[in-house]
């Protein structure tokens, strides 16, 4: 395998004013013979991992996965893989800072294959065993020496907790309900817990409800996270605050809608949480920050009359929400704003693990990100927004990537071959927003036409960039394609 592997590491010079600065790059060859993809994940100062996944059916390998650890140079440290015999399939993956772990699934039968690979090291080690009672899995966890599955059975939701020791399995208790829906799973390496938030829909009515597990997979206790206002909350994601205590962020509707009025906060005080408190889009200083100053005029003013006459504004955002980011001063919060374009009908094939089912759409327009600032305790302080320009994807996932240097924020996010990026200062926006070339044009012209490079922040100024590029004909070698990933240093943006 490794003569089809060629990796070249060298330094770029003469950059573009306006152009994201490429300080070093690697290439993967491609091998013409085989079906090969290629997914990138960044470790922060630790490096960043790639794992290339191969279809070889003559060889009787449903997959191989060879995993590349490389450091924060790019340099190289190991190299690992597995082979997935048919007809097992890879599903879902879940990282620590210490492990990464894929789980496979045979879809004809009860069986599946848990690979754990060391990141520091890489060494891998294979469990395999059954879980019983789930037919298709949309989430996977691991905390200690157990897997976590979210899913259905039946159609109803699950949870199945998988042991490493004795590959035993079992199903949490009191979730397997026709009204229940499950949306997060969350596992809490601090209190050795499981939390799993559903939202419980009956008589027309929606509530988000925690129910908290041991290890052992006992039910601690259900929490109903509701009150008097009539709001229903939609997501939760959960804070760990330094003072020990648990808060819960997400975004609420009104009368079980999907769109978003807003977000909230509250503190789970025990096994109970704190009054909730509702910060409406209104309410945020930059919400709509991203519309035209001449429609933020008419909107305020549609707003205050609303109120005026004693109703609460309606709003009209589907909103995905990013895990809290912890820093020296308290967390970050960012959320997306988007809705989807022309739904198609979707086909599922029942197996008894699969891939998780999705809500299919041709494409999803985000209009604006949100960032808030929150404190040590949990309260809000500061927001801000940046406009992404109806930017357009055929899959729902994060784009804006999160950046910082001291108390100044940077949001960047990819448009075609374009980098978009506005820094901040809490509320404050330094300068204008910044449009850059992600590749200079030399760089550009063998680059597939068909996918456009992705970018993720990666640590400190560096950003990472990845994706495939072709070198032509010459003489008797014929058209090359390689993965490339490049090491990037944004421009600073100046305050005007």
């Amino acid at each position: 395998m490794t003569r089809f592997l060629f990796l070249c590491f060298w330094l770029l010079a003469g950059t573009l004013e306006a152009q994201m600065m490429p300080s070093k790059r690697l290439e993967i060859m491609r091998d013409e013979k085989k079906s090969e993809d290629f997914e990138v994940l960044p470790l922060g100062k630790q490096g960043v991992l790639i794992t290339k996944t191969v279809d070889d059916p003559f060889r009787g390998i449903a997959h191989l996965y060879h995993f590349s650890r490389y450091d924060s140079t790019l340099a190289p440290r190991w190299e690992a893989e597995f082979k997935l015999k048919y007809p097992f399939e890879g599903l879902l993956s879940y990282h620590t800072d210490e492990q990464l772990y894929w789980l496979c699934g045979d879809p004809h039968s009860e069986k599946i294959q848990i690979w754990k690979i060391n990141l520091e090291t890489g060494d891998t080690e294979m469990i395999d065993g059954e879980v019983l009672a789930i037919d298709e899995v949309s989430k996977f966890k691991v905390l200690g020496n157990k897997a976590f599955l979210a899913g259905t059975y039946n159609d109803r939701p699950v949870v199945v907790a998988f042991s490493f020791f004795d590959k035993s399995s079992k199903a949490l208790p009191e979730l397997y309900d026709t009204h229940l829906s499950i949306n997060e799973l969350d596992v809490d390496e601090r209190s050795n817990q499981i939390h799993v938030f559903s939202r419980l829909t009956r008589k027309g009515k929606c509530q988000l409800q925690l129910q908290s597990y041991d290890y052992e997979g006992r039910l601690l206790h259900k929490t109903m996270l509701s009150d008097e206002s009539g709001n229903s909350l939609i997501t939760a994601k959960i804070v760990r605050l330094q003072t020990g205590e648990s808060l819960l962020v997400g975004n609420y509707s009104l009368n079980c809608s999907d769109y978003s009025q807003g977000l909230y906060l509250t503190k789970l005080n025990g096994t109970e949480p704190d009054a909730i408190r509702y910060v409406p889009f209104h309410e945020l200083q930059n919400f709509f920050n991203y519309l035209k100053p001449s429609r933020q005029e008419r909107l305020k003013n549609r707003i205050a009359e609303q109120q005026k006459r004693g109703k609460d504004p309606k709003f009209h955002y589907l909103l995905q929400i990013h895990d809290p980011v912890p820093t020296d001063h308290g967390y970050l919060l960012v959320a997306e704003a988007y809705f989807p374009q022309a739904k198609t009908t979707a086909s599922t094939t029942p197996f008894v693990v699969s891939r998780p089912r999705r809500n299919s759409y041709d494409s999803y327009r985000y209009t604006h990100a949100l960032v808030c600032g929150l404190d040590a305790s949990g309260s809000f302080v500061w927001d801000n927004s940046m406009d992404l320009k109806d930017l357009t994807t055929d899959v729902l996932g994060p784009q804006v990537q999160l950046s910082s240097e001291g108390d100044t924020l940077r949001l960047t996010y990819s448009h075609e071959n374009k980098v978009r990026a506005v820094q901040i200062q809490g509320s404050k926006t330094l300068g204008k927003p910044q449009e850059y070339e992600l590749f200079s044009e030399e760089l550009k012209k063998d680059m597939d036409r068909d996918t456009y490079p992705s970018l993720a922040s990666w640590y400190g100024p560096y950003f990472l960039s990845w994706g495939y590029r072709k070198f032509p004909a010459t003489g008797q070698q014929p058209t090359r394609e390689a993965f490339f990933v490049y090491r990037l240093e944004h421009p600073r943006v100046v305050e005007e």
